[in-house]
């Protein structure tokens, strides 16, 4: 990605103009299927916490005054873990899904034009990854665009169902 003239961002595609990007990060979850007493995000994988991957990867693509955590079980602890790496905390008192998370996170992302959605529990995702997830979304000039990967075996996970095999239209998603 380069700067070009006319502060406009360039890829591959035709120039795209500069907006004010946030990334809000789901991480409310209990993590019940884990049966632990710590909260899901909070799980090490490399000797760092789960959601400490994912703030890692957001702020290599956003200032930390940018990234907002949404925390809600044990969210003092989630909060005093990641206090560190200076991104902004919102709390979900209930857990009632990512679209309710995104409700009450309404506020602190308003002065955003575009929000990227990340789950806190995901450590793999890296910057290059969401870069690209953010680059095609402003060259589409989309109202709103999903990461989805298909999987060999996906029992178990969510479902993205498309309207057709090869295409890119949602029809929609299932748990």
């Amino acid at each position: 990605m380069k700067k070009s003239k006319g502060n406009y961002i360039r890829a591959s595609a035709p120039p795209v103009p500069l907006s004010r990007i946030a990334v809000a990060i789901m991480a409310a979850g209990k993590g019940t299927r884990l049966k632990s007493q710590l909260p899901k995000v909070l799980h090490e994988v490399g000797g760092k916490p789960l959601l400490e991957h994912v703030i890692r990867a957001a702020v290599r693509l956003v200032p930390p005054a940018d990234v907002h955590a949404i925390i809600g079980h044990d969210a003092d602890r989630v909060r005093a873990a990641m206090q560190h790496t200076g991104i902004n905390f919102v709390l979900q008192p209930e857990q009632r899904g990512t679209g309710h998370a995104l409700m009450v996170a309404r506020e602190a992302l308003a002065s955003y034009d575009h929000v990227i959605v990340l789950s806190g529990d995901a450590p793999m995702i890296t910057p290059e990854t969401v870069g690209q997830l953010r680059d095609f979304h402003l060259q589409q000039r989309a109202a709103m665009t999903l990461l989805s990967a298909e999987l060999e075996n996906p029992t178990g996970y969510g479902r993205v169902l498309r309207k057709s095999a090869r295409s890119a239209h949602v029809r929609a998603v299932v748990e």
